[in-house]
């Protein structure tokens, strides 16, 4: 055990003293170039937010529920829909033209399968009477 753990800090150590691995060979280029000056590489994160606006394709006028039809995600929708679903106090809904269809080209994950893994609701047009009772079970909006 012992020797387990001091081989760890030994290559913990050869990280740290081989210094950072970085991302670009731009930024190595850039980190030799300032060599011995004052510049840390990537010392923080700093979060940030891109505000943007978003128009539901339908509003269910008793629950306030929002149905997004979609045929396929573009580059961007899944981080679009997780932002707005923890923005919004009502339920979002998609409808897709097929559930079973890949989230991207060579994704082994479907929109439905993304969907479920989110905990948002997904039905299809062969599956809108299942969306209407789905849509019952919601309590009505408040006025």
């Amino acid at each position: 055990m012992l020797q387990k753990l001091t081989k760890k800090l030994q290559r913990k150590l050869m990280k740290i003293s081989a210094g950072p691995k970085f991302r670009s060979g731009l930024e190595s280029a850039f980190s030799d170039a300032v060599a011995h000056e004052d510049f840390l590489y990537e010392p923080y994160r700093i979060p940030y937010i891109i505000n943007k606006k978003y128009i539901p394709d339908f509003i269910c006028e008793r629950t306030g529920a929002m149905i997004e039809c979609k045929g396929f995600f573009r580059v961007g929708d899944t981080q679009k829909y997780k932002a707005i679903r923890d923005e919004i106090d009502r339920p979002l809904i998609f409808l897709f033209s097929d559930s079973n269809k890949r989230l991207r080209k060579g994704s082994k994950m479907t929109l439905g399968q993304w969907c479920e893994k989110e905990g948002l609701a997904h039905f299809t047009l062969r599956t809108v009477p299942e969306l209407l009772e789905h849509l019952k079970c919601l309590a009505p909006l408040k006025s």
